[in-house]
Parts: structure tokens; sequence; C-alpha cells
């Protein structure tokens, strides 16, 4: 028995993990990869937090609304945007090493990037995220104690006994039977959704599992609709993993063009290439199919080769390997699934509607994104939710009266599901990506339910999240945000603001 199980080690999971240790309490951290595998890990361009004196918390919260295009939770981003200071401040004390000014010994160097105001983007580099995970790592090994930590195990489904969520059945990789896993408090902190899609910029395992398993457990959902396509990955049919060129390339001075050298987006909106990425990934769609082009351009040759290599020395390399030298060369980019801004419904505190189930991070639904992410929020989302979720789980972590047993279920598996997710992938991307249509969403979600008798426990995650995904598109009738629709090509104030769904009792 364990004071918290975490479902999930990225930067929301480690938060919960290490604050909770601190406090004494007895942490078990799930993960389905190994330990550093994580979004968290792919993060490039920093955390948004206001700590200039010429920014401003108004400033911040002005920005987010904006790009959440009418559909962020103020009272939600109020909270995110006052609390960032803290985060940070957490953030540093564990060991975190942000970039600081050259020019102000103490003073950050702050990026900016699409839909900011100001300069307010902490960053390590080109690699916050890689560093970010380095320092909780560390700090992970020495609360050793406190927190046991498995790899490779696979989450099936919650257990929820007397309207409480009080653990989780999970499987270890290769293993043929499932065991019951029990916590006097759960938290998600499973990660995104963007390898439901064909083209992501994600890592192998989010695959929106915790969206299946706290749908069947009777948890709310909300906003799935609004998947982030980040406009600039990098164009390289010859990399096995999709490689993210980071926003903060174009708050550096990175325009993009076409094939022709047009700037494109400068009839588009008026911040032009630093437009919210979700009007920059349907331009460069756009751009895609009038030029019957697979990819246009990012120029940041324009700045110094020096600046270029000190900035961005991660995506300088990469791009090197593929024979692409970004000081002298333009960088072929294409959109990509990125980030979910929907997920389990939570409150302030990271509450689900399940007693005893919390959900931090990329899975949460906080109502900070809106219809869509500003840059740079993601991570500090998670710290802050994560932080209060502890705050809140010193008063609310209670010793719950429920029965232990023992489960030894049989796993229904096959050797290899890779090419029925390569088909839910292509149906996702076809069907449900940057420009929908009903009638396409129709299609794609009965192409997705002529699979469901595939008998697998991953598959059947898979398949259940992207069928999720696919009917909350299909109810909002409209075009906001990240749900574009040519049926609905305008925003409809009659929609509801945020569209809900929960499993009805069988």
């Amino acid at each position: 028995m364990h004071d918290i199980l975490v479902i999930g080690a990225g930067i929301a999971g480690l938060t919960v993990a290490l604050k909770a240790a601190e406090k004494g309490k007895r942490v078990l951290l799930l993960t389905k990869g190994a330990k550093p595998d994580g979004s968290t890990n792919y993060a490039q361009g920093g955390i948004a937090a206001v700590t200039s004196p010429e920014d401003s918390f108004e400033s911040h919260i002005a920005d987010t609304l904006e790009a959440g295009d009418g559909l962020c939770k103020k009272r939600q981003v109020e909270i995110l945007t006052k609390n960032a200071p803290n985060a940070i401040e957490q953030l540093i004390k564990w060991g975190v090493n942000f970039t600081t000014a050259s020019d102000d010994a103490g003073s950050f160097d702050l990026h900016l990037e699409g839909g900011h105001s100001f300069r307010r983007i902490l960053h390590t580099a080109d690699l916050t995220g890689k560093e970010i995970m380095r320092a909780l790592l560390v700090k992970l090994k020495q609360h050793s104690q406190e927190i046991d930590f498995i790899e490779r195990s696979t989450v099936l489904d919650l257990l929820i006994q007397k309207s409480r969520c009080i653990g989780a059945v999970a499987a270890e990789q290769n293993a043929k039977k499932a065991r019951a896993i029990y916590a006097k408090t759960v938290v998600l902190a499973t990660g995104g959704a963007g390898r439901l899609w064909l083209h992501s910029t994600n890592p192998p395992d989010a695959c929106g599992e915790g969206i299946s398993i706290a749908y069947r457990a009777g948890a709310a959902l909300q906003d799935l609709e609004f998947m982030q396509f980040h406009p600039t990955s990098l164009y390289a049919p010859q990399l096995k993993k999709t490689f993210l060129i980071s926003e903060a390339v174009r708050g550096f001075g990175g325009i993009l063009k076409n094939h022709k050298g047009e700037e494109f987006m400068n009839d588009v909106h008026p911040l032009r290439s630093l437009a919210p990425r979700d009007i920059v990934a349907r331009a460069i769609l756009s751009e895609m199919q009038r030029t019957g082009k697979d990819y246009m351009y990012l120029d940041i040759t324009h700045r110094k080769a020096k600046d270029i290599k000190t900035h961005f020395p991660n995506i300088y390399a990469k791009c090197l390997e593929c024979k692409i030298d970004i000081t002298k060369d333009w960088i072929p980019v294409v959109p990509a699934a990125h980030y979910m801004c929907g997920g389990v419904l939570v409150d302030s505190y990271s509450r689900t509607n399940i007693k005893g189930l919390y959900a931090c991070g990329e899975i949460s639904a906080t109502g900070v994104h809106g219809a869509n992410r500003l840059a740079s929020n993601s991570l500090l989302e998670s710290v802050v939710f994560a932080l209060r979720a502890c705050e809140d789980m010193k008063k609310n972590c209670l010793n719950p009266d429920f029965q232990l047993s023992t489960l030894n279920s049989q796993l229904s598996t096959l050797r290899d599901v890779s090419k029925l997710k390569k088909k839910v992938q292509t149906i996702m991307w076809e069907h449900c990506g940057i420009v929908r249509s009903m009638e396409g969403l129709k299609i794609g979600l009965e192409k997705l339910m002529k699979l469901e008798k595939v008998a697998d426990f991953e598959f059947r995650n898979f398949l259940e999240s992207a069928k999720l995904v696919m009917e909350c598109a299909l109810k909002r009738k409209e075009s906001r945000g990240l749900q574009c629709l040519t049926d609905y090509p305008e925003k409809n104030p009659r929609c509801l603001k945020h569209y809900t769904i929960k499993k009805g009792p069988e």
C-alpha cells in the first residue's frame, strides 16, 4: 500500500512525486517507458513566466486568453500565471539551470515566442525539457527511500471501489498477467496523445492511454477536439523520429517562406511568422496545397551564425546531420501533431470528478489552454497544477476504507500491433487532422469502429482514445482555435463553451 500512485514520470509526475516525498509520503511511480523518455524530455523552447520588470501578469493572462480563442477558463489562467514565479523558484531549488543573460549576471536570458507580448520564456539553450528532467531525476535518486519506481509498466485500468479510485491494474513489459497496485491517492500524469496521428513530434508512448483508462473509470473528459499541430517540425524523411524546430526560432527572427522565397504569412496575420500556432499550421498546410509542395521553409540565415549556434545548438546539430546548415540554408518544415489541449477534466487543484483521482500535465484539462495553447505554457501548467495537487492532498489524502484483493488476470495480447496502430494513425491524420469536415469525421469514426474486435489490451486503449477524440470533434460544429471545419468555417457563439463526455452506467 502506497500513499500516492503516480502514473507517468514526466515533469508533472515527477513534481508530484518529489513534493510528496519531501512531506514524507510513500510514492510509487509507474511509467510505460524508461525514466527520461517522455514528452518533457523533448521540450526545446522553454517555460513561460513573468520575471522581467517590463512584463506583467496582466499581459501574460491577456496573451493566454487571446491564444485560447475565447475558451480559456480565466480563473485557471490567473492561477497559472500568478503561480509561475513560485514554480520557477521550485524548479531552481530542485537544481534546474536556466540560461542567464550574458550582459547582466543573475537575470534570465528570456526568449520571445509566438503569441507573447514580451520576452518571458525561460530556457536552457534549446534543450529546456532535457535539463528539467536531468535535475528532477537527480533529485529523485535522493528520495529513493520514499519513492519506488517501476519502469516499462502499462496501466490497463483504474481500480474503483465505493466511487473512489484506490489504485490501478498494470502489466509490466512482456508479462502474461496483470496485477493490482493499491494506493490512497492516484495521480494520472500519462502525458499527451500526439502519437494517435501519423505525423507527430511526440515520443512513441504518447498514445493518449490516460484518456481511455480515465474514461472507463467514469472520469469526465473535456476539449479533446483541440489537438495542437506544431507548425514547424523538421521535414527530413530519413529520420526515424520527427524532430521539432522550436517556436523560439521564429521568436529569434525566423521567417516562413515558400519555395520561391515569398513570405506567405505577411497577408495571413498581423504577427506574420509569429502568429499563434493554429494559424501558422493552417497557413503552411494551405500553402503546401496551393503550391503542391510537401513542405515549406523557415529562414533564419539573416541572423549571425555565432548567435544561431549559441541559442540553438541542438537544432543546429540535428539539422547538420541532415545536411542542412541553418546558418546558411533554409530549414524545411511541415506541421505535426504536438499537444493535446484537452483531456481529463480537473478543477483548480487537479481533482477529477472521481474521489482520490487527480490528473496533472498534458493528460489534464485544466482549461488554461482553451481552444489553442500559448507557446511554453505547457511545462508551466504541469508544475503549477502538480504543486496544487500536492497542496490539496495534504488535506484530503485520507485513509480510504476498501478491501484489498489479489488480481492475476490473463492478458489478451498480440505479438505486433504496429500495423494496426499505423491504420489508426492514418485514419486520424486523414479524417481528424489540421483541417476537418463533418463527413470526414463520420467516415473516420466508422473506420475506427471496424477495428474494435481486436483483442489486445494495449491496442484497446490506443483505439478507444482515438475514437473519443473523433467524437469530441463531431460535437463542436464550428471553427475555433485548433478545430477547423470546412462545413462550419466561422465561430458559432451559440456553441457550448466546453464539450464534456463521460461514460454512463452500464
